[in-house]
């Protein structure tokens, strides 16, 4: 059965405007369980590479410039040529575990396929596509959302702010010095995305957000369980950081590039973005999973 998503115009809250006020975000849809989310890709469990290392962009970003490489050529990339530079085989492993976890390159998943596709298309876009398949796949990133999203650009934020949240969202469960590390790996995240700038005192900024990152952005939301205004309401747009009109622009420019489509009239907005993804990117998971 064909997905599509409707909304309202009038009923669309931006990310600006939903930041701004108190609105929580939400990252899924009510009646979704861990089985659910996990088929396409979306990681529930605790822990995760944030407690020791970023969302890796650099090193994605070496694996994935080998375009001829499949999932089942990511180990002999990693392992054999070191296409990471790492010193030593232990150094290799460690890192192709953490790819896995954070993105899935050796056992793909129907966002871990997506991902892939799209970052072929366009190099601007790469870090805010990192991030937000980075966001599904990591809870504790998730967690360090609720305190830089809602942040006004040039707001300054600390990594001490973020820790303050991490730890509301898990009392005691983090030394001070693994929470320390904790929240400044999820704000170099941040920072790598486009959402922070500065290396020691950092503030918000708004990240570079392409056609591509906008149709990501609404196939998580429409995987994690979302439809009608609650998907653009959802955190997952929400982190794309633009207003109703540039978000809607952003989600034309899409849909010229096949990547899913939309249909106004009558006040009514749809939008339809797994079949067509299934479709133009070759992932049938996406409607057959």
């Amino acid at each position: 059965m064909e997905v599509i998503e409707q909304a309202r115009p009038a009923d669309v809250v931006s990310p600006r405007e939903a930041s701004a006020g108190t609105m929580p975000l939400t990252w899924s849809g009510p009646g979704l369980d861990e089985a659910s989310l996990g088929r396409w890709g979306f990681r529930t469990a605790p822990g995760g590479v944030h407690l020791s290392k970023t969302m890796m962009l650099a090193e994605l970003t070496a694996l994935f410039s080998e375009a001829s490489a499949g999932a089942e050529g990511v180990q002999g990339l990693v392992l054999d040529t070191n296409i990471l530079g790492k010193r030593t085989g232990a150094a290799r492993r460690l890192a192709l575990a953490r790819l896995n976890t954070l993105y899935g390159v050796q056992k793909p998943n129907p966002l871990a396929a997506v991902l892939a596709k799209l970052w072929r298309r366009r190099a601007d876009g790469r870090p805010l596509l990192a991030l937000l398949c980075a966001l599904a796949r990591e809870p504790l990133l998730r967690d360090s959302a609720d305190t830089v999203l809602p942040a006004p650009a040039g707001a300054p934020l600390r990594w001490p702010q973020i820790a303050m949240q991490l730890e509301g969202k898990h009392p005691g469960r983090y030394s001070p010095k693994m929470l320390k590390s904790l929240a400044q790996n999820c704000a170099s995240t941040w920072t790598q995305a486009g959402h922070l700038t500065g290396k020691v005192h950092k503030q918000r900024s708004l990240p570079n957000v392409t056609p591509e990152a906008a149709a990501y952005a609404a196939l998580l939301g429409s995987l994690a369980g979302f439809g009608g205004p609650a998907l653009l309401a959802s955190a997952w747009i929400r982190t794309l950081d633009r207003s109703e009109p540039e978000l809607l622009n952003l989600l034309r420019a899409a849909e010229a590039t096949g990547l899913l489509r939309m249909r106004a009239g009558g006040g009514v907005i749809e939008i339809n973005v797994r079949r067509v993804m299934a479709e133009n990117l070759g992932v049938p998971e996406l409607v057959d999973g």
